[in-house]
């Protein structure tokens, strides 16, 4: 696996002259070569298609993301996959609640994986879906991943034939590319046909194919919907212009506004690309410009102002 990106805290040199003299130096890591080589087990495709079925079942269920934690026994040879509790109808996003595992319920996963309980199961990655938009690692994946040790997952295109697949590798903080083939079991006539350097993107095509299996019923019941607020069809001005929220780096609020872009979208039926069109008539279109910023500034929807034109209420000059 190649490194593609590094996480290290500044290095930091002192030196000191008693009664004279003390001197910091820190020195910042701004690259860096590396190579990591994977040689444990392959995931099964039974556990696999199970993962995507609960996550395709989430989608057209709860109109939410969902997420699973992956584990991995060295000594057994292979990887097991388990939905803890986790909340649900979240739209575009997905998170665990705080729901300490009793041992019965551990002892219901060692269980479903045919193993007694052990510690030679180590938690080593995480897959979650994008709904009906496309696999990519999000700012908030990113966060969320590089601390914790192993490979992370996304899958997208929830509703299509075939499924979206994105992957990296964390070790350490750092972020490795994976290569698929190195975690999912391509027959080894059908690898013998196919140049090196495209197994992994075979890898990747066969992960994406859409087959429907069971999967744990707890699966289910770990699904919890939470009681979302009522909102108003106008947002409250100053809970959308908190100084925190403008505070937020440009790149998180650009997903925030992504998210629920993509979420309103989907429970009207309109596809991705469609309204990227749209978005990308909006950026290129000088009067639509003028009218969206017009609109921000004197905090009224377009709805608002094109009915006070229609209903010849407000004259212009």
């Amino acid at each position: 696996m190649k490194l593609i990106g590094i996480t290290k805290d500044p290095l930091t040199e002192n030196k000191t002259v008693p009664g004279l003299l003390r001197c910091q130096m820190e020195y910042e890591v701004k690259s860096a070569r590396g190579r990591l080589d994977y040689g444990g087990p392959k995931f099964s495709p039974q556990m696999w298609h199970e993962v995507l079925s609960f996550f395709r079942w989430t989608h057209k269920e709860m109109q939410s993301e969902s997420q699973v934690r992956l584990y991995v026994n060295h000594k057994l040879g292979r990887w097991g996959a388990w939905a803890f509790p986790q909340a649900a109808r979240t739209g575009m996003s997905a998170r665990e609640l705080p729901m300490p595992e009793v041992p019965a319920k551990a002892r219901e996963r060692f269980a479903y994986w045919d193993s007694e309980p052990s510690d030679d199961w180590l938690y080593f990655g995480t897959v979650h879906h994008h709904c009906a938009a496309s696999a990519f690692q999000s700012l908030t994946d990113q966060e969320n991943e590089q601390n914790q040790d192993g490979l992370h997952l996304t899958v997208g295109r929830m509703d299509a034939e075939r499924h979206d697949v994105h992957a990296r590798f964390y070790l350490d903080g750092h972020c490795f590319e994976p290569d698929l083939c190195l975690f999912w079991p391509i027959d080894s006539s059908l690898a013998a046909m196919v140049p090196g350097e495209m197994l992994h993107e075979l890898a990747r095509f066969q992960m994406g194919e859409k087959i429907t299996v069971d999967f744990p019923q707890i699966w289910r019941a770990n699904l919890i919907a939470e009681i979302a607020e009522r909102t108003s069809r106008k947002p409250d001005l100053e809970m959308a212009l908190d100084p925190t929220d403008w505070a937020m780096p440009s790149l998180r609020r650009l997903e925030h506004a992504l998210e629920e872009i993509h979420q309103r979208c989907v429970a009207i039926s309109v596809e991705e690309e469609e309204w990227l069109s749209v978005l990308s008539g909006l950026s290129s279109d000088a009067v639509s410009q003028i009218i969206i910023e017009a609109c921000l500034k004197h905090e009224i929807s377009p709805d608002d102002l094109l009915l006070e034109m229609t209903q010849g209420r407000i004259e212009m000059g």
